[in-house]
């Protein structure tokens, strides 16, 4: 059985096969990756059915018998002539044609009960015969770049004879974040991927529980759903005890999440289509109304413009484009949007900011004691005004919707009933999200909050310096920073409860160190492992060039002898090269072991004082959000500031005196050096 950080390697080197040959060449690896992994567990199924047979009737299945056998191990039909072998005899200028006309035959073959096709766009994404846009007749994809493709792919049985759905979902995921690595400034990389730690912390805040239903409007590659499942099962020792469901706008993008959710096992119903303007999943006696779920995860996409699509660019008095500073269109609303689900409950908000229309969107799939973590930009928090009389501040103003959506949140649209379903706030430090630099927080919702939490709202601030690591282009959360968030928000203030929450998250995070750590050595060894070996050769061939010419008596020739000393250098160079990226990778996993036991002791210290407490969360009642408005920002509530640092004055006073002393010493020892210099002239 092939593992995972074996499997993950070899797939990613599909990516310097076709790196430069295509565009969104992600799509490309994954469809085709996709393709073997159905046509190998197609005749795996077929033998493992027929030895089954065997076992248990002692004898060969006739004919009709092994066809029934076929039909029944299969969950995907794959018919003649379209399996990976197939592909991979045909002629070089033939293979294109062959597989694009393989996987839309099998797109087109499997249908469910309801006539509905479950692998059209998913297997058949990518059009791998489509024309070069040059009109030269020559295919998009260069034949010969695919047979390449097929070759190196064909060496690695993917059937559940060498990989287990395990370990393929997890190299699938692998190549998605691989993917996303790549591409962390793009638009689209955000779009696609969300940092799997703060997936982590939404997923076991909201705990989906036995039976429950999970929705994601915004789904992307599946990263929420798929963790859900992921969390039923080590809760519920099966991933299928929960219900997925997702929406994704983008065709390509569907189309991954469809195969990763295929590729896991999972029974997860994704569609396709714009969330807000046609929200696939509605009540099947009402087309009018959202089907409601019990929990919620989100990472819509930042401040969208133009959601509602009723938009257009404005234009000059010559009919050119008036643009802004940044050189896009400025858009103007001429028309108004008319929501027929009933969302925008708590208010229609600007056509030039899609924040709130998402978050009304999933306050409106929750069914009535549901639950939601929402990745969104920190400007929720605090964008709009409230109204201001003249007597107030000079001027009559009236309140900005977004003051009045976010107000709607915390005190209910029929503000007599005074319902609040915010129940806490996690802000989280810039640059963590893949293409965007905005700061990031995540809100999550509860439409039935416990009693003791009714009036109130966690505030949780992870964005100090020093709890997160700042690599060169983004931000990155290490398994202790999760563990701070999470701690603080499990607890809500109780240091029992925090104390329970770290015992059953340490082992865990220590498994997950320990997970990376082995994926990272074995990275390691596959990269260095063949340089090595062919360093290695060569050391040995100079080596016995220099032993036959002693074993003749002859005496080697200088360059001869330094052929075995550059080959002996650069072996040893590659050695310990290899050598420190080992050491540099286990001691990361040790910092971060013992950085976990230093938070453990960081938080008890912080709970049994209350001045620290006031650096790392707030409960606020509505009282004192009413005071400020219904303003959210965190340092609102929160002692965001940053202390100097303290300095201990008679080990500074002792410092000076020493710099003093020193530059004493120097200046007389350079004045007898110029006098020496002067006396020898």
């Amino acid at each position: 059985m092939i593992t995972k950080q074996a499997l993950g390697h070899t797939l990613f080197g599909m990516a310097d096969i076709l790196r430069d040959k295509v565009e969104d060449y992600k799509s490309y690896i994954l469809s085709l990756l996709f393709f073997k992994r159905l046509s190998d567990n197609y005749k795996w199924e077929i033998e493992n059915g027929k030895a089954q047979f065997i076992k248990d009737y002692a004898r060969e299945p006739s004919p009709k018998e092994l066809e029934v056998i076929t039909k029944k191990m299969h969950d995907f039909l794959i018919p003649d002539g379209c399996f990976w072998e197939d592909v991979r005899k045909a002629s070089i200028d033939k293979k294109n044609e062959i597989l694009n006309k393989a996987v839309n035959t099998i797109a087109e073959q499997n249908v469910d009960r309801n006539g509905n096709y479950i692998l059209k766009g998913i297997i058949n994404t990518v059009r791998w015969n489509e024309p070069a846009p040059d009109g030269s007749g020559r295919t998009k994809l260069d034949p010969e770049v695919l047979t390449n493709l097929i070759n190196y792919l064909s060496v690695v049985d993917l059937s559940n004879k060498n990989v287990t759905v395990d370990v393929l979902g997890d190299a699938y995921e692998y190549l998605i974040k691989r993917f996303a690595d790549e591409n962390k400034g793009g638009t689209m990389a955000g779009q696609f991927y969300t940092p799997q730690e703060v997936v982590d912390i939404i997923v076991r805040y909201l705990k989906p529980q036995k039976g429950e239903t999970v929705y994601d409007p915004t789904c992307g590659s599946g990263g929420f759903l798929l963790n859900a499942a992921k969390y039923a099962r080590e809760s519920f020792d099966t991933q299928k005890s929960i219900r997925l469901f997702g929406q994704e706008l983008v065709w390509n993008t569907w189309a991954i999440c469809n195969i990763n959710m295929i590729l896991h096992g999972l029974d997860a119903r994704i569609e396709q289509g714009d969330t807000i303007r046609n929200p696939k999943f509605k009540e099947e006696d009402n087309e009018l109304t959202l089907r409601s779920f019990d929990k919620v995860m989100a990472n819509f996409p930042f401040s969208q413009e133009n959601w509602a699509q009723n938009g257009e660019p404005k234009k000059d008095k010559n009919g050119k484009n008036v643009t802004k500073k940044d050189g896009k269109p400025q858009i103007e609303y001429k028309k108004e949007f008319t929501d027929s689900y009933n969302r925008m409950i708590y208010g229609m908000p600007p056509y030039s900011n899609g924040d709130f229309a998402y978050l009304q969107h999933i306050i409106a799939s929750l069914d009535e004691k549901g639950k939601a973590g929402v990745v969104c930009p920190q400007g929720v928090l605090f964008r709009g005004q409230p109204e201001k009389t003249e007597e107030e501040d000079g001027q009559n103003r009236k309140a900005d919707v977004e003051y009045l959506i976010r107000r709607g949140f915390l005190q209910g649209v029929d503000f007599a009933q005074q319902i609040n379903i915010i129940d806490a706030i996690v802000v989280l430090p810039s640059n963590l999200f893949y293409g965007t630099t905005i700061p990031g927080a995540i809100i999550f919702f509860d439409k039935n909050k416990p009693k003791e939490h009714k009036d109130k709202v966690l505030m949780v601030y992870a964005a100090k310096k020093g709890w997160y690591r700042e690599d060169a282009n983004m931000s990155v959360l290490e398994p202790q920073d999760v563990l701070r968030i999470s701690t603080i928000l499990e607890s809500w203030g109780d240091v029992e409860k925090a104390k329970d929450w770290i015992n059953t998250q340490k082992k865990r995070l220590y498994n997950q160190i320990q997970e990376e750590l082995d994926y990272q050595l074995s990275e390691i060894e596959n990269d260095t492992k063949e340089v090595i070996a062919l360093q290695s050769e060569k050391l040995e061939k100079a080596k016995r060039a220099v032993q036959l010419k002693t074993e003749v008596g002859k005496k080697p020739t200088a360059s001869e002898l330094k052929a075995i000393e550059t080959a002996q250098k650069s072996l040893n160079k590659l050695v310990d090269d290899k050598t420190a990226r080992v050491n540099a990778a286990n001691e990361k996993a040790e910092k971060q072991r013992l950085a976990i036991a230093e938070v453990e002791e960081e938080l008890m210290q912080m709970f049994a004082d209350p001045e620290l407490r006031k650096r790392y969360f707030s409960i606020a009642d509505m009282e004192e959000i009413e005071e400020n408005e219904f303003n959210l920002n965190i340092p609102r509530y929160v002692d965001t500031f940053e202390p100097e640092e303290q300095i201990d004055l008679k080990q500074a006073i002792a410092d000076f005196k020493a710099a003093m002393q020193t530059e004493t010493t120097v200046e007389k020892e350079l004045e007898e050096l110029l006098k020496t210099i002067d006396n020898e002239q």
